[in-house]
């Protein structure tokens, strides 16, 4: 239905503008599209001006073409380049929707052919992100790597009928409270659905505050739902270097291409530096690279330690070949004892199988290793020049709960076999058993985890780094809830065979829902002063990004399961 004059209005009707519908056929030829690709349009009150080839619809306005819906309290439809015009009033907001995927604002301005168009006052979801306060412009494709949105690799990765969106003067959440506890604001963020994000050097804030200011790109893969890491400023002190400010973070984050840098300063040991940095070749094999100027306590010196290598990925196969100079090596061999040195491999090669189930909830999992080493021999004055190969299993069980109606009570067990031969003149041989039994369990409102390891030794390594001892040790882990945002846990491992309590972990958490700060203190204590001691305090940040993945800032923090972590206090 027509009219010629404008001031004509039909209410409470909904149509079909069949002469839009013809017109709009014969732009479908012009873009070589398929005639059934029509435009529908309803609304309360519609008028169209035929000399303007103009529609004005009002009132509970929803144009559809194929997966594309577009709802709206007013619309302007320019039939002849299929140009829509929508505009919010009061409360009711432009939605625009495509798939499963839905944008909201105040104005927008949408080509229903090219699917090209830009929404003001933005704000969307997509998967577990949401992004808010903006302005965003969309486009297929092949339009976005036209105009610079999209790398040519980027392309291969993502379907036809999807949008590119790049927003500009936005927020970026997965935080899902109805005032987000933390927001990332950039200037300019890109959104490539399934694939993943990529913001400019946003500014970081919690609870409204800023934290800090990104200095590089920041990226989140939406596919494997983790982010490339954050640039952090930490302060720690160690007990080696002293009290220290560190900076670290990627340089570098492309699909093939990432590079991380680790800078700091302490007040014993000055500057430290850290480069390093991984290309993906294929979908089996990754290049690495590293070198830093960093402190070594067993030499008491700061030197350049490069290392380089190749890992393998492949049908649940995996390896990794390795060189390392004058590496700086913190090897933890139980409770108390930590062992700090030099070591070079030349190379190393490990190979693993795919994990196999062996029972119902029993995996393991098959390795082979070959080495050629340099480093402090067993006796710890002379260096060892030795080559090593050998073979081992890693075994693990999982249990349901012994008490189903309350999931309380869960046993776990892992073990691991190694035996390793060399080629020195004596201590040819060394056998590894190692195994942990324990217990997960919560006792009114405290959980905790109650767990036995136990490791076996025949004969001894020619190098000290890599020599292992016999260990019965017991480790607790109590978690003690103080309200609803702060909780403590605390671990202690005691070691039967020296009757000492070697190790004391403590964690402070600040719990705020989408992210949680939290301070560990390690106090290791030797059984003999002549025993290397690691003791170290640090505070770290854990985003709750996904419900899989965290984003954890905190350097060597990290490098240990918390008694937080253990007690479910940080997921």
């Amino acid at each position: 239905m027509t009219y010629n004059r404008a001031d004509v209005w039909v209410k409470n009707v909904n149509v079909i503008l069949f002469s839009i519908f013809f017109l709009f056929l014969l732009c479908v030829a012009t873009y070589a599209q398929s005639p059934s690709s029509q435009i529908t349009l309803e609304a309360d009150r519609v008028v169209y001006f035929e000399p303007e080839g103009r529609a004005q619809a009002e009132g509970n306005v929803t144009i559809r073409r194929e997966d594309i819906t577009l709802n709206a309290p007013y619309v302007e439809y320019l039939v002849e380049n299929s140009m829509v015009f929508a505009e919010s009033k009061a409360e009711e907001q432009v939605v625009l929707i495509w798939g499963d995927r839905t944008l909201r604002g105040s104005r927008l301005e949408y080509n229903l052919v090219t699917k090209e168009g830009t929404m003001q006052d933005a704000s969307g979801q997509e998967g577990p992100v949401y992004i808010y306060d903006g302005n965003v412009s969309v486009a297929p494709p092949k339009a976005a790597l036209a105009k610079g949105w999209l790398a040519k690799g980027d392309i291969k990765k993502v379907k036809e009928d999807t949008h590119i969106a790049v927003w500009e003067n936005a927020n970026y959440t997965t935080c899902d409270a109805p005032k987000p506890h933390y927001n990332l604001y950039t200037t300019k963020m890109t959104v490539i659905p399934d694939n993943k994000v990529i913001l400019r050097r946003p500014k970081v804030y919690l609870d409204g505050k800023l934290f800090y200011t990104y200095p590089f790109n920041y990226e989140i893969s939406l596919k494997d739902k983790k982010t490339s890491g954050s640039f952090v400023y930490q302060f720690k002190d160690d007990s080696d270097r002293g009290t220290g400010i560190m900076a670290y973070g990627p340089v570098i984050s492309e699909d093939r291409l990432s590079v991380y840098a680790h800078v700091a300063y302490w007040t014993e040991m000055n500057e430290e530096w850290m480069i390093s940095g991984s290309y993906n070749l294929n979908d089996q094999w990754d290049l690495f690279a590293s070198t830093a100027y960093t402190y070594n306590s067993d030499e008491d010196e700061k030197r350049y330690r490069p290392g380089w290598g190749a890992s393998y990925h492949n049908q649940g196969f995996s390896g990794k070949v390795y060189w390392s100079q004058a590496e700086s090596v913190s090897i933890e061999k139980e409770a108390g004892v930590t062992y700090k040195g030099v070591l070079w491999r030349s190379p190393e090669v490990e190979l693993f199988t795919p994990w196999i189930n062996i029972a119902s909830d029993t995996r393991s999992r098959l390795a082979l290793y070959w080495g050629h080493y340099e480093a402090m021999g067993i006796s710890g004055t002379q260096e060892a020049s030795v080559d090593r190969w050998g073979y081992g299993f890693e075994a693990s069980q999982s249990f349901k709960p012994l008490d189903k109606k309350n999931n309380n009570f869960t046993p776990f067990i892992w073990a691991q076999y190694q035996n390793f031969r060399y080629d020195a003149k004596r201590l040819k041989r060394q056998e590894i058993i190692d195994a942990v039994y324990g217990l997960r369990y919560r006792i009114g409102d405290f959980p905790m985890v109650t767990s036995y390891g136990q490791r076996w030794t025949t004969g001894n390594s020619p190098m000290s780094w890599d020599d292992y001892d016999d260990r019965r040790e017991i480790y607790q882990t109590v978690g003690i809830p103080l309200g609803s945002r702060w909780k403590v846990a605390v671990r202690a491992a005691y070691d039967f065979m020296d009757e000492h309590l070697d190790e004391v972990v403590g964690s402070l958490v600040y719990d705020e829902h989408c992210y949680a700060w939290e301070l560990i203190y390690r106090d290791e204590r030797p059984m003999y002063y002549s025993d290397d001691e690691d003791d170290w305090i640090g505070l770290r940040l854990v985003i709750k990004a996904f419900p899989e993945t965290k984003i954890t800032f905190g350097g060597e923090v990290e490098t240990i399961t918390s008694p937080a972590q253990e007690v479910g206090f940080i997921k």
